[in-house]
């Protein structure tokens, strides 16, 4: 549990003798006048053990200071003074909080957090996070990337910027923050690759260069071509269910006899199958859309 903090009176006389900031023992700050006052917030310690400590200064009167510390206080259920949240502790609450997105989307939660929010803003005090340190972030995150020659996506950003919102949206609706800081942030543009038909001019460019288009969709030719050619393959239903009627992958994967109806000429698609570090788990289907 972190400090409740403090407000003290210090000075920049120095003394004469060893040189040295006299601070809060110059005899002049009992003149009242003198000096200025300042927060001081002990949190816990980091993960290394490392003490950390928020100082704050630079204000005209101690009632100056202790409406400062006062907003630094994240109020907690049945605690009357509060205690001092950083970024980082709250995404650690939030995400161990999460129980309705699906497996998938914590997963992609947690690996943000682990690589981005928490090295970059968790030192942060939450209630003096800025869209100016979210901006910096971003912008140390292009540059690291930029740096180790694997340029980061404009689509990772967004998905990056997208699970702080989520984060800082439910400490609002705690009462923690007034505003969300991470939706003023301002990304590079997403560009989506516009999908193209395989061509036979195409077809013939991709044969004699090796050159493909970084997303291309088969002509209702080259699918039943494709159907033909695998007819005896075991898996040959399983391609003719996600052609014909667009499953994903994890849903047809997770299809049961039971969700089929031969007679009927209909399939239900009530779950999907995942891979999860290593490990296959049920979970939802994406949309609720069944599969006729």
């Amino acid at each position: 549990m972190a400090s409740e903090g403090c407000v003290y009176r210090r000075c920049g006389c120095v003394d004469p003798v060893t040189g040295r900031q006299l601070g809060g023992r110059c005899p002049q700050l009992a003149g009242g006048r003198h000096g200025s006052w300042y927060v001081r917030v002990e949190l816990p310690a980091g993960l290394d053990g490392g003490r950390r400590r928020i100082r704050r200064g630079g204000y005209p009167s101690r009632k100056a200071a202790a409406a400062v510390l006062a907003g630094l206080r994240a109020p907690q259920p049945g605690d009357a003074g509060g205690r001092m949240l950083t970024v980082g502790d709250w995404l650690a609450h939030w995400l161990v909080s999460r129980t309705s997105p699906a497996a998938s989307t914590v997963r992609g939660y947690t690996a943000h957090v682990r690589l981005y929010l928490a090295p970059y803003l968790g030192h942060v005090l939450l209630a003096e996070l800025s869209a100016s340190q979210v901006q910096a972030m971003f912008t140390a995150i292009i540059r690291q990337h930029h740096a180790l020659g694997s340029p980061v996506s404009a689509a990772t950003l967004t998905r990056i910027r997208a699970t702080l919102r989520a984060a800082l949206n439910a400490a609002i609706r705690r009462g923690l923050l007034a505003d969300n800081p991470a939706s003023r942030a301002e990304l590079p543009r997403a560009r989506r690759p516009r999908a193209v038909v395989w061509t036979p001019g195409r077809i013939e460019h991709w044969q004699r260069t090796g050159e493909r288009p970084a997303v291309a969709v088969w002509t209702a030719a080259q699918t039943a071509q494709f159907l033909n050619a695998i007819e005896d393959h075991r898996l040959y239903g399983a391609y003719y269910l996600i052609a014909l009627r667009g499953l994903r992958r994890g849903e047809a994967a997770g299809l049961r006899w039971c969700d089929v109806d031969l007679d009927g000429k209909t399939a239900v698609i009530s779950q999907q199958l995942q891979q999860y570090d290593g490990k296959l788990a049920i979970c939802p289907p994406k949309t609720r859309t069944a599969c006729g």
